[in-house]
């Protein structure tokens, strides 16, 4: 039996906490594509309180027919490569990231363990893929654990392959002269307040009166502010912020809805 001496929880919720602030400074949205570690990575991640900010969902596609039906991985992908491989990876982030419309992706696929494997591909194979706009990064990792380590391993992986695309980001700004930070725009917000809680049911955006149909966590600054996720009828969705003391709703973020060819 081999000995664990993979990430500890702790340690994976350190790295969440640091991931997550460093997503919702720069307004990021990520989603999540996993086979092997089974929404390990997602679960992790939605640990930390205001998580709802910056994960937007994921898919665990355990098998192939997952793959290619929700994430469209190409048969012929799977058939060439396998789905223990990086032009598997690959395809599973760009697929989850177009489905979920966010601005970066992680995909995890290998081999947890203790069978499996294959003199190519042993045990502990991993390949991890980030997508973006900019960017496609993959990763490679044999790890030496027992099959919780070894998912352990990925998902701090796969952590700090986001972190070093954020942190990436922030490093590529040019240097300009400080200047006050602008206010999001101001919105007029058609809710409600019941048992605790805002619940917005429509938010004109323009001319454009826009239905809510769903709504997400919310949470409360320690300035008394309420920021809260909602999604529209036409399948946009947008990230709203109250405060009730100056009575502005405010605008943070709008992602309008996918249009399929």
């Amino acid at each position: 039996m081999k000995i664990n001496h993979a990430p500890t929880l702790s340690q994976l919720r350190e790295l969440s906490a640091e991931l997550g602030r460093l997503l919702d400074e720069q307004h990021l949205t990520i989603a999540l594509a996993e086979s092997c570690t089974g929404g390990l990575l997602a679960s992790i991640l939605t640990d930390i309180p205001g998580s709802s900010h910056y994960v937007m969902g994921g898919v665990v596609s355990y098998s192939n027919e997952a793959k290619m039906k929700v994430l469209g991985v190409r048969p012929e992908t799977l058939e060439a490569h396998g789905a223990v491989s990086p032009e598997t990876a690959l395809e599973m982030a760009q697929g989850v990231r177009a489905l979920l419309q966010t601005d970066l992706a992680i995909a995890i696929t290998g081999i947890a363990g203790p069978g499996g494997g294959t003199p190519e591909k042993p045990v502990g194979l991993v390949y991890l893929h980030l997508a973006a706009e900019d960017v496609d990064w993959g990763e490679m990792h044999v790890w030496p654990y027992d099959r919780i380590g070894n998912k352990r391993a990925s998902v701090a992986a796969a952590m700090r392959l986001a972190r070093r695309y954020v942190k990436g980001r922030t490093m590529q700004v040019d240097p300009k002269p400080t200047r006050p930070p602008q206010e999001p725009p101001a919105v007029l917000v058609e809710a409600s307040w019941r048992q605790g809680a805002w619940e917005p049911h429509a938010v004109w955006l323009g001319e454009q009166r826009k239905l809510v149909v769903g709504r997400g966590r919310q949470e409360r600054t320690p300035e008394g502010v309420w920021i809260m996720t909602v999604e529209f009828a036409d399948g946009g969705r947008a990230e709203l912020m109250v405060d009730p003391a100056a009575g502005v709703w405010r605008l943070r973020r709008h992602w309008p809805p996918r249009r399929y060819a």
